[in-house]
């Protein structure tokens, strides 16, 4: 790629006064010349209160750039916007950040639901996808001693009576709750007639699903995996394709179980809309040698994270894909 032409490189060519007043007033407003990224500090903001999943990844993101020195000369910073389940950091960045290539936004799909569920005009397709970087699989389990001991035991129960089956697990509208959703949908039930149950932390959920509260809990792996090893929980399936194990057992899939579907908990890195195409494609390669480093893939293995990379227009595609997807099974669980 040849190099892009920054603002020394156009000095030097001998621009006219009044071209300089207009890019000086457009490096004012967007915070870059179109190929001068980064041409001051980078800021990634994550859209939720700190200690989330969001906030982890973005902290986590950070660590690597700073201790790679991957943005030479400059420093980067995390900050925590929050509000209506992402709405307010996204539309900052979509109104107050655009055009700007130095502010970056954690998203995922839980921002889908929460942005649908809160009829925001403003969606992730609004933003300039640059990666997706992570997905984290979800896990169904119950309490050790249910009766029910595989997923097709769970999918009969609800075709019998939806009513007597509770899910339990976070947010409505969130990662749990689509999860459930899709499990019944691709069973060829009844999505509206999931009795989903939020709690607002895991500690909530598991001593709902410890206690009977609930039929069967949803969440990350890690959420639940101290009381699966000390036998208190067993898992029916994990909602991704690729294996995994919980002291050296392999757990079952939705797909090993007969449930051709899946559903990962996936995290992306976002720009501000109308961002110069020489910073897109810069943006684009800084994340992609982040997300190389021996170091990302370290962090990664140790959260349980997937490596779930696509850059530019491959995740836009994606993002748009799980929009859509996202939006009409909400409106199927009845709560759009």
């Amino acid at each position: 790629m040849s190099r892009p032409v920054t603002r020394r490189s156009f000095l030097a060519g001998g621009l006219s006064l009044s071209v300089l007043a207009t890019t000086g007033c457009a490096a004012l407003e967007g915070g870059s010349v179109a190929g001068d990224f980064p041409s001051r500090n980078v800021e990634i903001m994550v859209p939720a209160a700190p200690g989330g999943g969001w906030d982890l990844t973005a902290r986590q993101f950070q660590h690597v750039v700073q201790e790679d020195d991957f943005l030479p000369g400059r420093s980067t910073s995390v900050v925590n916007v929050t509000g209506a389940g992402g709405a307010v950091g996204i539309s900052k960045l979509v109104t107050k950040n655009r055009k700007d290539p130095h502010t970056l936004m954690i998203t995922g799909l839980v921002m889908v639901g929460a942005l649908t569920l809160n009829q925001s005009k403003i969606t992730i397709s609004d933003t300039t996808p640059i990666a997706t970087i992570t997905a984290e699989q979800e896990v169904f389990v119950v309490k050790a001693d249910s009766p029910l001991k595989t997923l097709k035991d769970l999918v009969g129960q609800y075709e019998k009576d939806p009513a007597s089956v509770s899910w339990g697990g976070g947010t409505i509208g969130g990662t749990d709750h689509i999860a459930a959703g899709v499990l019944v949908k691709t069973a060829g039930g009844d999505p509206s007639k999931v009795k989903y149950i939020s709690y607002s932390g895991g500690g909530e959920a598991t001593a709902a699903i410890l206690s009977g509260d609930v039929t069967v809990g949803i969440s990350g792996l890690s959420e639940f995996e101290e009381q699966i090893t000390a036998g208190k929980m067993r898992v029916l399936a994990t909602t991704g394709t690729d294996p995994m194990t919980v002291d050296g057992q392999q757990l079952p899939t939705l797909k090993s179980e007969g449930y051709d579907t899946e559903v990962l908990n996936w995290r992306a890195i976002v720009a501000p809309p109308d961002i110069p195409e020489a910073d897109r494609q810069r943006l684009i390669e800084f994340v992609t040698k982040v997300n190389s480093s021996p170091e990302w893939d370290e962090i990664r293995k140790k959260q349980g994270w997937t490596d779930f990379f696509q850059t530019g227009d491959e995740a836009k595609k994606f993002i748009a894909d799980e929009t859509t997807r996202v939006e009409g099974l909400l409106k199927e669980l009845g709560i759009v």
